[in-house]
């Protein structure tokens, strides 16, 4: 008796390990896979960032115009926007956050707000991504955001003529305008296959 509740019990800590290293395998494919496209896209905005620092280069417009590129079997939604043509996340007035899709504007304000009681006067998190999070959007929304938003600006006002198709309209309606551009411009890449 005592030998066949051994046996069980053995077999039951080999099901159990098995279980275990299936799951850590998914888990590690999962990263890896994040990995290889997280590498893509930096790779995806280097090449960017480099065709726009020849020379030689064309004179291009920084306005949010998305460019689909192919890069490592992967299809990117490139685009290089001038960050006065964006929503700035720390110093956009009421009607400029309202022009973000899928958020109201006094929701956006208040989770600014709290967000910013966190941080010692002037400061700003690192990336685009962590303000985002801090501010309680989820995975879907930062996504959907991301290619909007800066938080580089030197105004919260926005310029239309500089702001991404999908701002530009609502922008040229609000007060809140920007007539200055072209200093500072931010690339963003996102995966679209």
């Amino acid at each position: 008796m005592a030998v066949l509740a051994g046996v069980v019990l053995i077999v039951a800590l080999a099901g159990t390990l098995r279980a275990r290293a299936g799951a850590t395998s998914a888990v590690l494919a999962r990263l890896a896979e994040t990995h290889r496209v997280a590498l893509a896209e930096s790779a995806v905005i280097a090449q960017v960032r480099a065709a726009w620092g020849q020379p030689t280069a064309a004179i291009r417009r920084a306005d949010g115009t998305p460019v689909v590129m192919t890069r490592d079997g992967m299809r990117w939604e490139v685009r290089v926007s001038d960050v006065e043509g964006l929503v700035d996340l720390y110093s956009a007035p009421l009607p400029v956050l309202g022009l973000l899709p899928g958020a109201s504007a006094a929701q956006l304000h208040s989770a600014r707000s709290g967000m910013m009681a966190g941080l010692a006067p002037g400061d700003r998190l690192l990336s685009v991504e962590q303000t985002m999070a801090a501010m309680g959007l989820d995975a879907g929304q930062r996504e959907r955001l991301r290619l909007l938003v800066t938080q580089r600006a030197r105004t919260g006002e926005i310029n239309p003529a500089l702001a991404p198709p999908e701002l530009r309209g609502d922008a040229l309606m609000l007060s809140e305008q920007d007539i200055a551009g072209g200093d500072l411009a931010q690339i963003s890449a996102r995966r679209v296959d």
